[in-house]
């Protein structure tokens, strides 16, 4: 039976909090949510804050956490009574995050795929551990008292800034955040960027004015490089005083540093969609920068010939050149290049291939480059198929991020391709920063006939060394999964060891047969190629030898005799 305080039930009782909640299923499972993680956030935000509250030491009380059923009429997600010194101080938690039920399947997979979308089922966990977090830093400015007001929008925007710092999916993917476009859009009679830095609004409800405090302290943390602990230090009765206070600038400065760098880059926009409170740090165009990465190809269908092929070539150093089979492997592909704005409020992305432009966004659209279509054969000639490819292109965007995907329209050929993306400010004159990726769309692929893969093993004097290698960083990987969380730094040297020693041993086996490294790594465990099956004997550690102690020898003798 479960212990019950004041007539709620107890789910969890800590060092520093009594948890509690409704006789109701969900508030019980928030609860225990909150249980789980109470101590560790007011360990974090005891860092933030420069203090320790502890119960029974630095504070004579603990802290009593109330969860209620969901009330969704209810206006606010939780509430507190501020830092109590004569009784427990409280943290109510009225709100729970309901997951949307998920859409129908359809009867075709979306093409290209969507983006990642928020994570429902972690949302469900966090959001009260969120809420928990906003109520407790409300509580921690009291018990700090350096002059941040709970019941105003400084320290409104300050609670909700931590509470998505610690727990970013109970406020962005259960749809609590961002919280700054009501402010730079302006709307129910604020003007937009309104001065909320130099005024501050005795309320906690006002979404304008605790949403310009949000994004002024993200600004004097990651803009202007101030540590997070030195700003909440620094509370004062505005947003301006606490600037004066870290910069040592006049407060009068504050806002009109603010609002300038704002106006450098969004201008008098009131379409804002931030995706982030942390919009920062915003850059002038020559310290700009695009992120691109590649994804995995996706497999869009594949076809293997059933007849082989034969070529002729040379298995390795102690081996001459014979003729070998190889079969097809045939496939329609569609690549994704991620690129990512650094430095920019709003970027707006332009996509070129061999410098021909991708100028539609949102659908597939066909375009022909000048890149021939090739296939490359295992004795190392090469076969031109076209000398232009033809090929889909579709581009998707969200907040400072563009996703360009290439599909490929046959599987009859490779092609090599140049892929640029330029980016700028969607509201600026200023010129395009722009990155560069080389992309290979690979549709035909030859793999080798179980002669070849025989010969490989007998000609290539450094097929042991690759298997030695694989076997040894497969068992390493094994043995850190067995092991608690964190990992030593020694295994993870130990993994980054044997990472190195394998990357060596694939160029040394690559080189003496003659393929290429992407070759050879793509046959890494292959069934009947580079696959270790047995298990390797450990390399001697000449490090853990000892020679036996003449002093320990003769104490045990002693030992013995005695």
């Amino acid at each position: 039976m479960p212990g019950f305080f004041s007539g709620y039930e107890i789910v969890a009782e800590t060092k520093n909090f009594l948890v509690t909640c409704e006789d109701d299923p969900g508030a019980r499972q928030r609860a225990q949510s909150i249980g789980a993680t109470c101590e560790a956030d007011l360990f974090r935000l005891n860092q933030l804050f420069s203090t320790n509250f502890a119960a029974g030491m630095s504070s004579p009380h603990s802290i009593w956490v109330v969860v209620l059923k969901d009330d969704p009429s209810a206006t606010a997600n939780g509430w507190n009574y501020g830092y109590e010194t004569e009784e427990s101080s409280q943290i109510w938690i009225r709100r729970a995050f309901t997951a949307p039920p998920p859409p129908p399947p359809s009867l075709f997979p979306p093409d290209p795929p969507p983006l990642s979308g928020p994570d429902l089922n972690a949302a469900v966990i966090e959001f009260p551990r969120f809420v928990f977090v906003a109520e407790l830093a409300e509580i921690l400015m009291g018990f700090t008292g350096y002059g941040w007001d709970a019941g105003a929008s400084p320290g409104e925007g300050l609670s909700n800034l931590l509470g998505a710092l610690l727990h970013p999916r109970g406020y962005y993917d259960a749809g609590q955040g961002p919280r700054i476009n009501q402010w730079l859009n302006g709307g129910s009679g604020n003007s937009p960027r309104f001065d909320f830095v130099t005024t501050t609004k005795n309320t906690d409800q006002d979404i304008y004015s605790y949403g310009c405090a949000i994004l002024f302290i993200n600004y004097l943390v990651y803009q202007r490089g101030i540590p997070l602990e030195k700003v909440i230090r620094a509370g004062g009765s505005t947003l301006a005083e606490t600037y004066s206070r870290v910069t040592g600038e006049p407060a009068s400065a504050a806002y009109p540093a603010f609002n300038a760098l704002l106006a450098a880059h969004i201008r008098n926009s009131t379409t804002n969609s931030m995706r982030r409170d942390n919009i920062f740090p915003l850059l002038d165009a020559a310290h700009r920068s695009i992120q691109t990465t590649q994804g995995d190809p996706i497999d869009k269908g594949h076809f293997d010939e059933p007849n082989s092929t034969s070529f002729v070539v040379k298995p390795g150093l102690m081996c001459p050149p014979s003729a070998f089979d190889f079969f097809k492997h045939e496939q329609m592909v569609e690549q994704p290049i991620f690129a990512v704005a650094r430095g920019m409020a709003n970027a707006r992305f332009n996509w070129s291939i061999d410098d021909v432009p991708a100028p539609v966004h949102g659908s597939w659209t066909q375009l022909t480059v000048n890149s021939p279509l090739t296939i490359k054969n295992p004795d190392g000639t090469v076969t031109t198929v076209a000398n232009t490819t033809t090929l889909l292109y579709g581009i998707l965007d969200v907040w400072n991020a563009s996703v360009l995907y290439l599909k490929t329209l046959n599987r009859n050929g490779n092609t090599d391709l140049s892929v640029k993306v330029f980016a700028r400010e969607a509201v600026e004159l200023d010129g395009d920063v722009s990155a560069e990726e080389s992309v290979s769309l690979t549709t035909v692929t030859w793999s080798a006939g179980e002669k070849l893969k025989d010969a490989r093993k007998r000609c290539n004097p450094f097929y042991a060394e690759v298997n030695d290698s694989l076997w040894h960083l497969t068992e390493k990987l094994s043995d850190l999964k067995n092991r608690p969380d964190p990992p030593y730094e020694r295994a993870v040297r130990e993994i980054v060891h044997e990472v190195e020693r394998l990357q060596k041993a694939v160029v040394r086996y690559s080189h003496a047969g003659g393929q290429t490294r992407s070759e050879t790594w793509r046959q890494l465990g292959n069934r009947g190629e580079l696959r270790s099956i047995d298990p390797v004997s450990s390399p001697l550690s000449l490090s853990r030898m000892r020679l036996p102690s003449v002093t320990h020898g003769q104490d045990r003798e002693r030992s013995e005799t005695e």
